[in-house]
């Protein structure tokens, strides 16, 4: 079975004031490119449809035409759940009758998860939606007052899969949340590559409650990237949605489940309306045509100014040459953020080895010798002066 994953649509978000909807629906055209292309037997979203439980209207539209593309206009049946910033009940809302027109919607987190069943002609493959629930949620749900924490509540889940699961049928989770096999340690140490538009205190969960399922599917981080194997993936964001995913291929992951139950996983890269791209250098020479034409002129751009006196008004220069610019960042600024502590052992410094010290936090570099022989020569009249008072 052919199957097309994807996830964390964040309908409606914005990103530093501009609104993503026109950059979605432009790459919502591909995605229909794809299905009419690659004839999938599923297509999964999983979680965050929506960039927050009450969406804007244009939104609303958006997801609403593209589902509709997809299931009626495309005939391809469509898997999808909430994740943290949708709205479970909005999206649970008529769900049952849904089901009948080929839209499978997993809002709510129930004591026996839904299941869908789809076949090819090598027979049924089960799918069990996972939506994203808060462990208090879950808690309550199940009657175990055992339960914690995210992982608590996603081995709680999976172990009531299991009691009903046939695994001499292919079986397909789809779920939202940080998995990982290192679980055990801190996030910065779980092996998973986290972006800075991934919002949502959601704790680390065990991915070995996965191993049974012949593929998971999961939504939450925005960097494509598998969890210990193919078995196990994360589809990424439809966007880049900030300046640390500029590296991220973003697209459609195609999961083909073989009848032995084994996958082959590979993907389907988009192409933006608007890339996400950073320019660096000194402003006169960053207004300058041949550099800013440099380029798709209508990208996202972050600018790194690496300048180091006073400017006067600088982002109203940089929106006139860059008109979808976002952030601009001082370089000596960076270098201030990650100097080190100069007043260590202060006590057993000259006074020109802390300025030495200054120096180089600030500017990144050693000071020049002309100007530290200045600096020498003006605190040995300073600490003349000193001891005449």
């Amino acid at each position: 079975m052919k199957i097309i994953h994807t996830g964390d649509w964040h309908i409606g978000k914005q990103v530093n004031g501009f609104h993503m909807t026109e950059d979605q629906a432009f790459v919502m055209q591909q995605v229909f490119e794809i299905i009419e292309e690659e004839k999938p037997e599923a297509f999964i979203i999983a979680g965050d449809l929506y960039d927050r439980a009450v969406p804007p209207i244009e939104a609303v539209e958006l997801l609403n035409g593209t589902l509709n593309k997809i299931v009626r206009d495309l005939g391809t049946p469509v898997i999808a759940l909430a994740g943290n910033h949708d709205g479970n009940e909005r999206l649970e809302f008529a769900s049952e009758l849904l089901t009948d027109s080929g839209l499978h919607i997993g809002g709510l987190i129930k004591k026996r998860c839904k299941k869908v069943v789809l076949k090819d002609e090598h027979g049924p493959v089960n799918f069990y939606l996972i939506p994203y629930a808060p462990p208090a949620v879950v808690r309550e749900l199940l009657e175990d007052s055992a339960i914690k924490t995210h992982d608590d509540a996603m081995r709680a889940i999976t172990a009531t899969i299991h009691e009903e699961m046939n695994e001499e049928e292919r079986n397909v989770a789809v779920a939202h949340g940080y998995i990982t096999y290192r679980s055990d340690k801190p996030k910065e140490e779980c092996g998973l590559d986290f972006s800075e538009s991934e919002i949502g205190g959601i704790d680390l969960i065990n991915a070995a409650y996965f191993d049974r399922f012949n593929y998971t599917a999961l939504g939450h981080l925005h960097g494509p990237q598998k969890v210990g194997s193919d078995k196990i993936r994360y589809s990424g964001s439809l966007l880049k949605y900030s300046f640390s995913e500029i590296n991220q291929k973003k697209g459609l992951t195609i999961v083909e489940i073989a009848d032995d139950g084994s996958v082959k996983v590979r993907l389907k890269e988009f192409k933006p309306k608007r890339d996400f791209r950073v320019v660096k250098g000194n402003l006169e020479d960053l207004l300058k045509e041949e550099v800013y034409t440099c380029g798709n002129r209508e990208d996202y751009i972050k600018v790194i100014l690496t300048d180091e006196g006073e400017l006067i008004d600088p982002v109203a220069k940089i929106k006139g040459t860059y008109p979808y610019f976002m952030e601009l960042q001082r370089e000596n600024k960076i270098a201030r953020e990650k100097a080190n502590n100069i007043a260590v052992n202060f006590r057993d410094k000259t006074r020109l080895e802390l300025f030495d010290d200054f120096y180089k936090d600030m500017k990144g570099r050693e000071c020049a010798i002309e100007a530290r022989m200045l600096m020498d020569a003006i605190i040995q009249e300073v600490e003349k002066g000193d001891g005449e008072t």
